[in-house]
């Protein structure tokens, strides 16, 4: 692991769902889990339409220290400065065989998270 490359800060978050003590009602919403260095990579890109619209999906790399815990179910939000946030899902998680790092392979664009 080169801890230099891991130079942009990444927000990890959950879906969860509780109940409003005064309404009962049930409040949907992301959580974030953690917020971490992370080293990127974008891997690959292309556009397509749907829904008579032409839209953009990119799969990108992002290695973090390794944490437990972390699922599919997850995802990425990324902001580089003057940029708005960017959602990415959650595709894949690999941790190295010393379970130092994880590789997380994700897409975005299409439906944003």
């Amino acid at each position: 692991m080169i801890p230099g490359r891991m130079n942009r800060r990444i927000t990890i978050q959950r879906f969860t769902e509780t109940q409003n003590p005064m309404t009962g009602s049930i409040i949907k919403q992301w959580t974030d889990l953690s917020t971490v260095w992370a080293d990127i990579s974008f891997i690959s890109g292309r556009e397509l339409i749907a829904a008579q619209a032409e839209q953009s999906e990119v799969t990108v790399r992002f290695w973090i220290r390794y944490q437990k815990g972390l699922t599919t179910q997850d995802r990425i939000l990324y902001q580089e400065p003057g940029v708005s946030a960017l959602v990415y899902d959650i595709t894949s998680i690999i941790p190295d065989g010393k379970r130092t790092r994880l590789e997380i392979l994700s897409k975005g664009g299409v439906n944003d998270g």
